[in-house]
């Protein structure tokens, strides 16, 4: 790995601070003043501020859980979580119950473990890797809850366009590629934005959330989502993953 000034880098702690200075300067720092609030969009069966938790919704969860998945910095790993699912399900909805109710996110659900993937080009170069980010999955459960009910707010007020395809069940790049291409008749040029959700200013997507009727204790828990503290550089190896420790940084990275 060579850094930014053509200097070779080997150690642990090297790489580390070398992905964590290019991972950095990706994503977009923007002063919060300077953003305007957006209209209110006319939400017809009202906002949504809040989202109901309990022992079922939390055990549904659990038992969907992936044993291919990893787990974050704090290494509850699916399977466990899966197997042990009728034991931690009440201690768990009220955790997140309590999360929701004060806005605040426990500081083990904040570490992330950052796996820097290879994408193209030279594998000396940190700016032809994407960081992957391995958060707990404690954590995912409960953002996969906020996740429905979000979606299921803005479908029932009609508002995503007809035109999203991202995101949605029965929806997919395969759908959306069919539909364009039953419309064009004319050459057309795409376009791609580079390191696109990494760029995505939080000041912004938080007007975006709450223009869109979500508010209250919802917003509240996303914008403190969005708010990480420290992530530590991998220290799993593998043919395109690099060890690494704990790097200080305030971003939001690809999950």
């Amino acid at each position: 790995m060579v850094d930014a000034n053509g200097a070779t880098v080997s150690t642990e702690q090297e790489l580390a601070e070398e992905f964590n200075a290019f991972f950095t300067t990706v994503f977009t720092k923007e002063d919060a003043s300077s953003v305007h609030s957006l209209q209110q969009l006319f939400c017809q069966y009202g906002e949504l501020s809040d989202v109901h938790v309990d022992n079922q919704v939390v055990r549904k969860k659990l038992d969907k859980l992936r044993y291919d998945k990893a787990p974050g910095a704090d290494d509850m790993h699916p399977r466990y979580l899966k197997e042990i699912a009728e034991e931690i399900c009440s201690p768990l909805t009220m955790i997140l119950r309590k999360s929701l109710d004060q806005g605040v996110i426990p500081e083990d659900w904040r570490m992330a473990n950052v796996s820097p993937i290879f994408k193209k080009g030279c594998r000396s170069e940190a700016s032809n890797y994407r960081p992957v980010s391995l958060t707990s999955q404690v954590c995912k459960i409960y953002e996969s809850i906020l996740r429905d009910a979000i979606i299921d707010h803005l479908v029932k007020n009609q508002l995503i366009r007809d035109s999203q395809h991202g995101f949605l069940r029965g929806r997919s790049c395969l759908s959306n590629l069919l539909t364009f291409l039953d419309k064009v008749t004319e050459d057309v040029i795409f376009l791609d934005f580079a390191k696109a959700f990494d760029k995505v200013p939080h000041a912004r997507l938080m007007n975006k959330v709450r223009a869109h009727g979500v508010k209250g204790l919802v917003a509240n828990w996303i914008e403190n989502c969005l708010i990480f503290p420290a992530i530590q550089i991998s220290d799993q190896c593998a043919n395109d993953r690099v060890t690494g420790v704990l790097a200080e940084c305030r971003v939001q990275t690809g999950r």
